[in-house]
């Protein structure tokens, strides 16, 4: 018996399995969840995020007054969801015949059908994966030749020709790269697809945007001013040009189009600082502002990853929780410096300029959730003067 035949008797015997114990579940008679014991999940949900609340106030990362709050809010939560009374009685279901002969009947023919259709029988073969692991990591060539073959039956796949458009300026192809955003650019006549397309131009021609690269680049901005990606390659052109003046108005437009938690904007100002650096002008610093750089701690390093997102915000000395100004970027452009001012607020009515003294902190979060979750890295000053430079602050806590 061959490993295909082996394999697909396996993959039967497990479907079967898998069917069994649906039908068990849809044929029995269990009672249904009350209002009750959905109130008790939600309690122990509370009850977590109060203890979790608890210790971080222990360790002193929240004030007394941002911790009671805090508390109050999450016990008041906790009485309304777990107000519900007891079921009297807990009805019982019924079985679900007509759905457990579908089950029945129909799950091991749609699974063995779709692996038929869509899996990959031929990896079962000894001698494919051998040919497979001589070949790894998956050549990316092979992968594109395969895209471009499926285009030739199915042409009206917009989608597909930006991707091969992408796949071949990743190769350095460019000429084929050019010729799928041509292809792309006949279904859908948009002006971030002819930004991607004279980049490659420019690509091909080893950063000379002269030529129908800066015509489209003008074009696009003369319709729409405040495009943010052609304002973005506009200054690119103009830098690599050696255009410092004018690639640095491009990037400050463009940086004018962003909201404060935007994760370009750690780069933008990089760019922005660069042509700055060029020009001789040193940035300018609001003295109605707070800055300083952020790092983190050698002992945490291996509890974050590149891809973590790094919020850096500032909140009144007097207890609010509110921030009053916030900084986005990731765990990869650690250390990194910080600035806090107006042009951070998170609302225009709650301003930096606002406050005499404030507390700048830093969380790093996996999830990428403004809410504190256990596994947070953490970072604390202050209370600090609004109108502070060079302050240190590091990552050195987390959240249990």
């Amino acid at each position: 018996m061959n490993a295909g035949t082996l394999f697909n008797l396996m993959a039967f015997g497990l479907v079967l399995c898998v069917a069994a114990v649906l039908l068990w579940v849809l044929l029995r008679q269990g009672p249904v969840v009350t209002h009750a014991s959905q109130a008790k999940a939600n309690a122990k949900v509370y009850r977590d995020q109060i203890l979790d609340l608890d210790r971080e106030h222990d360790s002193g990362h929240i004030s007394d007054a941002e911790w009671q709050q805090s508390r109050d809010e999450l016990s008041l939560r906790l009485l309304e969801d777990t107000a519900a009374q007891d079921d009297p009685e807990a009805k019982a279901q019924k079985p679900a015949k007509w759905t457990a002969m579908l089950v029945a009947v129909l799950m091991p023919l749609s699974a063995m059908g779709l692996y038929t259709w869509l899996g990959t029988p031929d990896a079962l073969d000894p001698m494919a994966a051998k040919a497979l692991d001589k070949n790894s990591p998956v050549d990316l060539q092979k992968m594109v030749e395969n895209l471009a073959q499926k285009l030739k039956d199915k042409p009206d796949n917009l989608e597909a020709w930006v991707m091969l458009g992408r796949s071949y300026r990743s190769l350095e192809q460019f000429d084929a790269s050019i010729q799928a955003y041509d292809r792309a650019l006949t279904m859908l006549a948009d002006d971030d697809l002819r930004l991607e397309r004279v980049e490659v131009m420019a690509m091909r021609s080893q950063g000379n945007f002269e030529g129908e690269p800066w015509r489209v680049i003008r074009e696009i901005l003369q319709r729409d001013p405040q495009h943010y990606g052609a304002l973005l390659m506009a200054g690119s052109a103009s830098y690599a040009h050696e255009k410092y003046v004018e690639a640095l108005q491009y990037w400050q437009a463009a940086r004018k189009t962003l909201e404060p938690q935007n994760p370009d904007i750690p780069g933008l100002e990089n760019a922005i600082a660069s042509a700055q650096d060029k020009l001789g002008i040193k940035p300018k610093i609001s003295p109605l502002a707070v800055s300083g750089q952020v790092s983190l701690s050698a002992a945490l390093k291996s509890k974050a990853n590149p891809t973590d997102v790094v919020f850096v915000y500032a909140t009144p000395a007097n207890g609010e929780r509110m921030p009053l100004a916030i900084f986005k970027s990731t765990v990869a452009q650690l250390p990194l410096n910080f600035t806090l001012d107006d042009s951070t607020a998170m609302s225009p009515e709650r301003k930096l300029s606002g406050a005499g003294e404030v507390f700048i902190k830093v969380r790093v979060s996996k999830s990428g959730n403004a809410m504190p979750q256990s596994g947070d890295l953490l970072g604390a000053l202050g209370p600090v003067k609004v109108g502070a430079k060079g302050l240190n602050l590091e990552i050195k806590d987390q959240v249990p």
